[in-house]
């Protein structure tokens, strides 16, 4: 009954076409926030934004009714997600689903070996990521389904401590990574499939499926 409530108290929100309320996930720092202000601006018709760190809740107020994709397209460019009042809560894998999975982490800090890392005869996800990198910990959690959900898949997440680290100066200076999440792909022979920099589930759903037919 009170999800009901809050759905429908967000509907004649919508209806009166003035003020959107959502939450704003992947940001961890101060600066996030003003990033996300920023994109929301940007939205046509939107006279005002706020957005609060450390409560996660954002408002958008508009001169037009502004359509939840809109808000999510706009905060998608920046690695956040938007969710409503009405969005389902995403699942999570149980420890001892994940433990069933070929998913593992590399050394901490050390640069990614191919020949440790690499799982035999798999299609290999290696999903470089930090502590500091909201949007990673959004990404990581789909690479785990991906992984449930797909025979012959593997994922090994490489955290960088910092830039300067192995694994940092790894993906900069050999892998030439811009920004993280960042995303390599190996097929079931070893061999270099593509890379996908973001959070853009798709595209690297898009890769996989690409290296499994190799």
């Amino acid at each position: 009954m009170r999800r009901l409530l809050i759905i429908l108290l967000f509907a004649a929100t919508a209806m009166a076409g003035d003020r959107l309320e959502f939450f704003v996930a992947g940001m961890t720092c101060g600066r996030c926030a003003e990033s996300a202000t920023k994109a929301l601006k940007k939205i046509r018709g939107v006279t005002a934004v706020r957005v609060d760190f450390e409560s996660k809740q954002a408002r958008v107020d508009a001169k037009r009714i502004v359509a939840p994709e809109e808000v999510r397209a706009a905060l998608k460019k920046l690695g956040f997600e938007a969710r409503f009042p009405y969005d389902p809560e995403e699942p999570k894998l149980s420890p001892a689903e994940r433990a069933r999975l070929d998913i593992r982490a590399t050394p901490r800090d050390a640069s990614v070996d191919l020949a440790r890392d690499l799982a035999p005869g798999k299609v290999t996800i290696f999903d470089f990521w930090a502590e500091w990198c909201g949007p990673c910990h959004l990404l990581t959690p789909k690479l785990e389904w991906m992984v449930h959900d797909t025979d012959g898949l593997a994922l090994r997440t490489v955290e960088l401590a910092d830039w300067e680290s192995p694994s940092g100066v790894q993906a900069t200076k050999e892998f030439r990574a811009e920004a993280l999440p960042y995303v390599r792909v190996y097929d079931a022979n070893g061999k270099f499939a593509g890379a996908v920099t973001g959070t853009d589930i798709e595209k690297i759903r898009a890769l996989v499926e690409s290296a499994r037919k190799r």
